[in-house]
C-alpha cells in the first residue's frame, strides 16, 4: 500500500493534570497551562504509528528512530489535542513523517519524525539467541 501523502490522527483531551505546570509545579498558579513535550512525542508518535500499521505485514510493527520536535504555542493548551502525521516517504529503511499537533487555539507543536519497520522474533528464537526470555512491544 502505498502511504506517500497519506495522514492519520490520534486525539488526546486535555485534562488540568495532564499538563507541565500541574505535574511539575502544583503549588504555584497563574503558569500557562502548556502539554509537557513527553505527552505531545507520544501523540505524534501514536499517530505516525497509526499511519504505518496499514502497510506493515505480519510480524512487523514500528519503532521510533528520531524527532525534532518544536513547541511553538506560549499559551496554555485547552481542550482536545489532536496530532496529524504525514508521510513523506522512505529513505532506505527508514519512513519519513511530518507532524502537527494542534489544540482549539491552533497550531501547538511541528515535527520531524522518523520511524522504521521491525521484524519480531519468534519467542523461542528470541530465548535461544539470548538465553532468557524478551519483552516485545507492539505499535
Amino acid at each position: 500500500m502505498r502511504l506517500k501523502g497519506r495522514t492519520a490522527e490520534a486525539i488526546l483531551q486535555v485534562h488540568s493534570p495532564d499538563t507541565a505546570e500541574a505535574a511539575l509545579l502544583p503549588h504555584v498558579t497563574g503558569l500557562p497551562a502548556v502539554l509537557p513535550i513527553s505527552r505531545l512525542v507520544a501523540l505524534m508518535e501514536l499517530a505516525a504509528g497509526r499511519l504505518m500499521r496499514s502497510s506493515l505485514r505480519d510480524g512487523e510493527s514500528s519503532v521510533a528512530l528520531e524527532i525534532n520536535l518544536t513547541h511553538v504555542t506560549r499559551k496554555g493548551t485547552r481542550g482536545i489535542v489532536r496530532a496529524v502525521a504525514r508521510y513523506r516517504g522512505i529513505a532506505g529503511r527508514v519512513h519519513h513523517f511530518t507532524v502537527h499537533t494542534f489544540d482549539e487555539s491552533g497550531l501547538i507543536a511541528s515535527a520531524e519524525h522518523t520511524r522504521a519497520v521491525v521484524v519480531e522474533q519468534p519467542p523461542k528464537d528470541v530465548e535461544r539467541r539470548a538465553g532468557r526470555r524478551a519483552t516485545q512491544l507492539a505499535v
